[in-house]
Order: C-alpha cells, then sequence, then structure tokens
C-alpha cells in the first residue's frame, strides 16, 4: 500500500515548494508537482499545510536516575516525541562500572526495542575511563553508534574526563570515523561557588544559577577546543548557554578547528527570571538558564551558522520530582521537558517572529542534526529514496502550551501557557503514520534502532555553512 501526500508545500533546507509526495516500503520513492497516484494509494490532501523532514533531536535523556528520581521512560518520551513532529531521536548509554561501552548500549537499546513510537539510536558516554580499551570506539562506530558522550564535570559519579583523556578520545574518533561530544563546564569554579553557597544559606533554584555562572561554560569550551585543535579531530559542544561559549566556538573556527555546537529552546526563550518565584526550581537544567543577554547572542549564532542544531536536552521528571529539591537545589533533578515542544517553538519564536527562515529551521532541527550525527541519507530529508520520515504541519492552527496537549510524563511544562501560532498534526515514520490528524495511530513498537554511517558530513559539505573546519594547521609548535 502506497500513501500519496499532496496539496501541501514541502519545506526543505535549501527552498519551499508545493509539490506531492508518493511513499511506498517506508521510502519516499518520488518527489515532484505533476506526480499522479498509483490506483492503490491511500490520498491524504494537506492542503493550506506544510510538509516538513521528520525532526531529529540528538540530545534526548530517557530514564535518567537523579537524586533518586526517574525521568520518563521510552514510550511516554516517543509518544510525546511523535506528537511534536519527532520522527528520530539520540539518547545516552551510560556503562556501569566493569561494563563494556558494547554491553551499555545493547542493553540500553534492548529497553527501547517494542517501547518506542519513533526511530532511535545512541551516544556511547566514555565514563570509568580506568576500564575502557582503545578497541572499543572503533568497535562502537562499526556498530552504528558513531557518537561518544564526555563530561568535564560530575567527578563525584565518576563521569569527569581529564584532558588526557579528552586528547585520547578525539584521536580514536578521528582515525576512525567518530565524533566526541562534551559537556563543558569549569567543575573547580563551581564546586568552589557551591561551598560558599551551602555556608551562606543560600540553597535556591536562581542560586543554583550563581554557582555555574556564564564564564565557567566558556572557560571549558575554550579549553576542550584547544585539545580537539591539538588532537586535529572534530568536537561537538552539547547545549551551549552562553555568550562566552558562543565567542570561544568562532574563535577556533577561525583557527580551522572543526566544531559543531547546539543550542537548546529553553536558553532561547527563558532566563534566569524564570528561575524566581515557588515554582523556579521546575525550571532547573545544568547548565542553568542565563541572564537575557545570553539569548541574542544565541540566536544571532543560530544565524550565521556558528550553532548548526537545536536539540532539547530533554529530562523529563514530574512535578513532584522536582518540588522534592524546592529547598536545596543540590536534591533538584536536573532537566527539563522539550522534544514535544521543540518544533512549535522553533516555528513560532524563530520562522514566526523573523528570526530564522523556514528553510533554515529545517536545517537546524532536521538536516544539519542528520549530517553531523550519520544519519544520511535516510533522515532529515524529503529527497526520493530517504526514509519516509514526514511531519505534516499546520502553520495557522493557534495552541496553549500545556501538558494535556503533549501527550507525555511529565505534569508540567517549563512553557506551560505559551501561546504559539503552528503545531504538527501528522507524523510518518517510515511509511507508516504514527499520529494522523492529531490521534495517535501507531504502535509502540514502530519505532527501531537507526544504525549510523559516517558522521560530521560537514554539514552536506555546504562551505556556507561551516566556516574553515579543516582541521588546524601546523604551526610547528
Amino acid at each position: 500500500m502506497s500513501t500519496f501526500i499532496t496539496g501541501g508545500r514541502l519545506v526543505t533546507e535549501v527552498d519551499s515548494y508545493e509539490a506531492s509526495l508518493l511513499v511506498e516500503d517506508g521510502l519516499i520513492q518520488a518527489v515532484g508537482r505533476d506526480l499522479a497516484p498509483p490506483d492503490d494509494a491511500e490520498i491524504y490532501n494537506v492542503a493550506g499545510k506544510l510538509v516538513m523532514p521528520g525532526v531529529v533531536d540528538v540530545h534526548v535523556h530517557v530514564g535518567l536516575d537523579l537524586r533518586g528520581r526517574r525521568s520518563s521512560d521510552f514510550e511516554t518520551t516517543t509518544r510525546e516525541a511523535a506528537f511534536g513532529g519527532v520522527t528520530t531521536f539520540l539518547t545516552y548509554a551510560m556503562p556501569a562500572k566493569g561494563q563494556t561501552l558494547l554491553e551499555a548500549v545493547e542493553s540500553r537499546l534492548e529497553e527501547a526495542r517494542g517501547s518506542s513510537y519513533v526511530d532511535f539510536g545512541a551516544h556511547a558516554a566514555l565514563v570509568n575511563w580506568s576500564e575502557r580499551e582503545d578497541e572499543e570506539i572503533p568497535e562502537l562506530i562499526e556498530a552504528g553508534v558513531p557518537s561518544f558522550k564526555m563530561f568535564t564535570v560530575y567527578s563525584r559519579e565518576g563521569w569527569k574526563s581529564g584532558e588526557e583523556d579528552l586528547y585520547r578520545a578525539l584521536l580514536l574518533t578521528g582515525r576512525h570515523g567518530g565524533l566526541v561530544e562534551v559537556h563543558c563546564e569549569n567543575e573547580w569554579i563551581i564546586e568552589r561557588k557551591i561551598r560558599r553557597l551551602v555556608a551562606e544559606g543560600r540553597l535556591s533554584a536562581l542560586d543554583h544559577a550563581r554557582s555555574r555562572p556564564s564564564y565557567v561554560e566558556g572557560e571549558a569550551v575554550s579549553n576542550v577546543l584547544r585539545v580537539a585543535y591539538d588532537a586535529a579531530a572534530p568536537v561537538y559542544i552539547v547545549h551551549v548557554s552562553s555568550g562566552q561559549a558562543v565567542e570561544a566556538i568562532a574563535e577556533a573556527r577561525e583557527l580551522g578547528v572543526e566544531v559543531y555546537a547546539e543550542t537548546c529552546p529553553h536558553f532561547l526563550l527563558l532566563d534566569e527570571s524564570d528561575l524566581e518565584g515557588p515554582l523556579g526550581h521546575r525550571k532547573a537544567t545544568c547548565p542553568p538558564l542565563r541572564p537575557p543577554t545570553h539569548r541574542e547572542a544565541l540566536w544571532e549564532a543560530l544565524e550565521d551558522g556558528s550553532i548548526q542544531v537545536v536539540a532539547t536536552d530533554h529530562a523529563e521528571f514530574r512535578a513532584a520530582d522536582k518540588d522534592a529539591g524546592a529547598g536545596d537545589f543540590r536534591e533538584i533533578p536536573m532537566g527539563v521537558p522539550g522534544v514535544g515542544t521543540l518544533l512549535p517553538l522553533m516555528w513560532h519564536y524563530g520562522v514566526g517572529e523573523g528570526r530564522m527562515t523556514e528553510n533554515e529551521l529545517v536545517d537546524r532541527l532536521c538536516t544539519e542534526p542528520s549530517e553531523i550525527f550519520g544519519l544520511q541519507p535516510s533522515k532529515g530529508t524529503l529527497k526520493a529514496g530517504s526514509d519516509a520520515d514526514i511531519v505534516v504541519f499546520d502553520p495557522e492552527l493557534r495552541e496553549t502550551v500545556s501538558p494535556e496537549l503533549l501527550h507525555g510524563y511529565a505534569d508540567y511544562s517549563p512553557y506551560d501557557g505559551f501561546e504559539v501560532r503552528g503545531w504538527p498534526v501528522s507524523t510518518m515514520v517510515r511509511g507508516s503514520w504514527v499520529v494522523k490528524d492529531r490521534e495517535l495511530v501507531g504502535g509502540r513498537d514502530h519505532g527501531t534502532f537507526v544504525h549510523r554511517g559516517p558522521v560530521c558530513q560537514r554539514p552536506g559539505r555546504r562551505p556556507d555553512r561551516v566556516a574553515g573546519g579543516a582541521g588546524p594547521r601546523d604551526t610547528g609548535d
């Protein structure tokens, strides 16, 4: 059975035009203005609506254990994703003590199988470095998991990596076609500030933000990029939240470092004033929300291509879980929901407010994440031969954000009450409707593991998007 989607305006990373799509056997078989549907095709008329590639959210936490609380599982997370137009997501495999990276990934993917409405992949976390073997990284790349998460913080958890470990990982991934992504914060400064705040009895969510000022991120990003320069390997900076980090990325790129970066809707739309008041702790994250001046730097970086990706850092706890730490930020499970609101919020506040074009939105949410993380040519595009991951989007539909609208796990949203214009109405994953006309019609067993290929396709080798990127120049030092 084929599906013929007609009457809408197709929006890709480079163009928008009226055309029809023919879907068969899970793939986009043809795209054109003069296509005729096969006799047995399901005809879906989407007049007045937009047809986009499925969104690829490359930063999603599922079943995250923090402070004795556990975030949303695969079923609830991916149901919310499907309603929000996200058709593929990447989550994290964190190896336990004594567990290999491959064992951690296999365990994680087993959790997802049969419990995911949309397609999924994994990043492997490079923690417990004393147990790691060099062979683990090329083994995982061969297994379709070419990206590796590292941290410059969280020593107590055993997650922090020093410069030597980071350098070693960059050399290995660079040699074998993988990519290191790094959570960048200066732990020494953070710990010193926390000790002082605790001694003063300052333990609110806003005090948490004071313990991690923006220069803590900027300094750590600069340091990581110096290591990447020396290793001559690509690197990806997660959840960029500050102007200092943006400046460090721009400076490194001028030196020829192949650096990619993401930011998140909560850093673009919220600020530290949202941490005030009796419910401010529900918006507590790491890194924290910043003063309003940083938002403009992030929007400008999205516009000029310094930041190529918008992802969510989705970590969805219930309100009671967040409220348990209301009086002491050390007890708050950090993170906010976001996978269900990524597309509509970026449409309303990005496209609707003139900060990006509709093509740039598709580029940052669909195409570039796919190209950077090895999902091309299957994901992030509407080209013939690609997976039929398709979102039908109504640009005129007005909604007010609420938990009921999102169909997720949390009973709150950091964007509760936001009034937006533009919302996804139907989501197709590999040729099957998962959400159609705002009704859940697909099964939780539809999503499948995506074996990823070469990373850092520079995105699409488009020179206008990534300046430099050829690797560091040999200075003879």
